[in-house]
């Protein structure tokens, strides 16, 4: 027995916060990669319930999901921009907010939607720095030909994504000096600029500037904003899988391969089903860390809980396994480990909802 566990009352309680620090302003929830885990459909019914009624999406068919269960008056806003005609022709159908990040992709837009008679909500990226998609703050005469040339385009917004709002503050706070500046030069031209965000969750939570007419809630939800712990904010997702084996190993047994550890003292040893494959020990931020804060996570022991009492990880998670000490724990076969696991990287494994 081993599943994805979902506390919806935290992710309630994660969105009150998310209120709390947008201080009144509009609240795009991102709905990225299935919820960052927790489940697209799940997630969106739980936050339609708590009074948000924008979303973002990053593929066409998340979009069509919602729209297809009930999402018919809901704003929802294609985050990454596109020029491939099939998907634009599937937004356009949704009533979906596209992002428009380039030339190309605003030619490509506005010539489907004068196709169909009908004009399309963009908003426009500007790229501040990380570098994906969106107009450079030197080419905003590219933008500009958006207004003057492309009458079937309506802006309705204008953002930017910030690279590395959670590690950094003076990286953040020159991006957004950038995208003032943009806004500032748009506004110039008499451009009409729409809805101002910038604001991802770290961004909210970590400073104290840059809200701008709406934020952008993504790994706020899921509480699992990377860095310092976020106080008013809760982690989901766990999971819950019974204790395969226990036994007892005398001093000398070895567990792993070439490079795996070799107990000092008898240990009693049991073994979960539940290993990196499934998502568990696998840190999706890791790439992004400095060369000491890496070199300090692989020294952190690893830790899960049985019958209340934490049990630390034995050697390295394994793709399928996970060893644990539970010498000082009573426990026997069919017993629960609870393993703490961000939802984004489970795979393989059902979901329950609490």
């Amino acid at each position: 027995m081993k599943h994805l566990v979902i506390d919806k009352r935290v992710i309630r309680n994660n969105v009150r916060a998310i209120k709390e620090k947008a201080d009144g302003a509009a609240i795009y929830a991102d709905l990225s990669a299935n919820a960052y885990g927790m489940g697209l459909w799940e997630v969106a019914q739980l936050l339609r319930d708590e009074g948000i009624r924008n979303y973002i999406v990053s593929d066409p068919r998340d979009a069509a999901l919602l729209r297809n269960n009930g999402f018919t008056d809901e704003r929802i806003m294609m985050l990454r921009s596109t020029a491939d005609p099939d998907e634009l022709s599937e937004l356009i159908d949704l009533g979906v907010i596209c992002a428009v990040g380039s030339y190309d992709a605003a030619v490509a837009l506005n010539g489907i939607a004068q196709s169909r008679s009908t004009v399309a909500e963009v908003q426009i990226k500007i790229d501040t720095g990380l570098g994906r998609y969106g107009f450079s703050p030197t080419e905003l005469d590219k933008v500009e030909k958006i207004y003057n040339y492309m009458s079937n385009l309506a802006v309705v917004g204008t953002f930017t994504t910030f690279s590395a709002s959670w590690r950094s503050k003076k990286a953040t706070l020159l991006q957004l000096e950038t995208f003032n500046n943009a806004l500032d030069i748009m506004e110039e031209k008499k451009l009409e600029i729409g809805n101002a965000h910038c604001c991802d969750s770290a961004a909210l939570f970590k400073y104290d500037f840059g809200h701008m007419d709406a934020v952008r809630a993504d790994l706020a939800l899921c509480g699992r904003i990377p860095g310092k712990h976020v106080a008013s904010l809760s982690k989901v997702g766990y999971i819950e899988a019974g204790l395969e084996e226990v036994g007892w190993f005398n001093k000398g047994h070895r567990i792993g391969a070439e490079h795996g550890v070799v107990i000092k003292k008898p240990t009693k040893i049991a073994v979960i089903s539940v290993g990196y494959y499934h998502g568990f020990g696998v840190d999706r931020h890791n790439s992004e860390r400095s060369f000491w804060d890496r070199f300090l996570n692989r020294r952190r022991a690893t830790y899960v809980r049985v019958n209340g009492k934490r049990a630390r990880v034995l050697g390295n998670v394994g793709m399928m396994h996970t060893l644990i000490d539970v010498t000082d724990i009573d426990c026997t076969v069919g017993d629960i480990a609870i393993m703490d696991v961000d939802p984004v990287n489970v795979k393989g494994l059902p979901r329950e909802y609490l």
